[in-house]
């Protein structure tokens, strides 16, 4: 049960993935959904839940691809373990640290990524990968801001209600 909605979550992100509209590209690249749907469940566990929900992001990321599933798997394995381990290193209340964290763990992701299916060229490999990093450090500032709104609202109802 522990796995059910970052799982669902996964697989919407998947799904609204191939329907992003080219104008929210930066420097050609869109932001990876399923990535950072990954990282942000991931900074708010373990590194064994992080690396188990990242082998199911590679799964079903490399399954609405199409290609380079073991790539897809392999990489979101281990950038889903390196999250959770941020989460017993780094994380702080401060948003920028899991922006931030975003970015490194973008990079980790892609890297790994390259290095596993090379692309004949690689400046504007290198360029998409910052415009994801940036689009990912955005959203994911978005994601958490908003999570935490969340958890504030339902603490307050849950201190209303022991009133």
């Amino acid at each position: 049960m522990r796995y059910f909605w970052p799982v669902i979550t996964l697989i919407a992100a998947a799904g609204l993935q191939g329907n992003l509209p080219a104008a929210i590209s930066i420097w050609g690249a869109k932001p990876d959904l399923v990535l950072v749907v990954l990282i942000s469940y991931s900074l708010a566990a373990d590194p064994a839940f992080g690396a188990g929900l990242g082998f199911v992001a590679g799964l079903v990321h490399g399954s609405f691809v199409g290609f380079s599933l073991g790539s897809f798997i392999v990489t979101r394995t281990i950038t889903g373990f390196l999250s959770g381990l941020v989460t017993a290193r780094l994380f702080s209340e401060n948003l920028l640290v899991p922006a931030l964290s975003a970015v490194w763990l973008t990079v980790v992701c892609e890297v790994l990524f390259l290095l596993s299916n090379p692309r004949p060229d690689l400046g504007i490999a290198l360029r998409k990968v910052a415009g994801e990093c940036l689009s990912n450090a955005i959203l994911t500032l978005l994601i958490q801001f908003a999570l935490r709104h969340l958890d504030t609202h339902r603490k307050i109802k849950l201190a209303n209600a022991r009133i």
